[in-house]
């Protein structure tokens, strides 16, 4: 199932036919994945807090328009305080190193896949290295988030 609009933003999920409290899922901004859905994950526990993860980031105190996708991604990597801006995610995210930022009341997320060797999932084979830079408002994650507890509700996932 795909909650959500993967050009601006959506989460794709599928419950587990083992335990209905797991699944597997993946995040899309703006067209591109983040994460992937051949991890097993708990739907609360990972999925729904990574959401939250993506609603709570911190403003930022600079200005990012200026600086290049490698610029931006190297000063959260440099930064003294960079755990304040890490998105950490959970198993299905491991493979990505990810900063989150709100600005004017859009949640930015900068990240790339920290190693192409060994690759377990087939999503991610061909996904590469390069710094990916999307963005949504943070009211359309929060609606994702409520939509997805909804049919979770219903369904009976939690």
């Amino acid at each position: 199932m795909i909650v959500g609009n993967k050009k601006s933003f959506a989460v794709e999920f599928t419950q587990s036919e083992s335990d209905p409290k797991m699944g597997f899922g993946k995040v899309w901004i703006q067209s591109e994945f983040y994460g992937t859905n051949e991890d097993l994950i708990y739907f609360q526990g990972y999925l729904i807090s990574l959401l939250e993860e993506l609603i709570n980031v911190n403003k930022i105190d600079f200005e990012s328009d200026k600086l290049t996708q490698s610029e931006l991604f190297e000063h959260f990597e440099n930064k003294e305080n960079r755990d304040e801006y890490l998105i950490r995610g959970s198993t299905f995210t491991d493979d990505f190193t990810a900063y989150g930022f709100e600005k004017n009341g859009i949640v930015n997320l900068i990240w790339k896949m920290w190693n192409d060797k060994d690759i377990l999932f087939s999503d991610l084979k061909d996904y590469g290295t390069n710094i990916k830079l999307r963005f949504a408002e943070k009211s359309e994650i929060e609606n994702v988030k409520i939509k997805l507890l909804e049919k979770a509700s219903v369904q009976q996932w939690l």
